[in-house]
């Protein structure tokens, strides 16, 4: 199994949630299989920066969607702190959507 040190936590986390993958999906050594792929996406992009976002595209519309079907024209800056968005941010989504056929 690759060693990680407390500096890789991303690539811990990645590590551990491949190998619940393995797991779930029946691999006979799914230690190695985690390791493999750490081992894997270190070739590739050891050394890059690489930046994940906190939500996928289809998660964010769902998101707004809802932000959306809360907002009531005074709960403005209850939702950014629910949803963890700043209230302008908020103000734009809000926008965005009224704009939309």
């Amino acid at each position: 199994m690759t060693e990680h040190f407390a500096s890789d936590e991303p690539l811990s986390i990645i590590e551990e949630e491949a190998r619940a993958m393995a797991v779930c999906f029946g691999a006979a050594a799914p230690d190695e299989a985690a390791s493999s792929l750490v081992d894997r996406i270190l070739l590739r992009l050891g050394g890059a920066h690489v930046y994940l976002p906190k939500r996928s595209a289809r998660s964010r519309k769902k998101t707004h969607e809802e932000i959306i079907r809360r907002f009531n024209g005074t709960n403005l800056f209850e939702l950014a702190r629910a949803y963890g968005i700043s209230p302008r941010h908020l103000r734009r989504i809000i926008s965005a959507e009224r704009g939309k056929p």
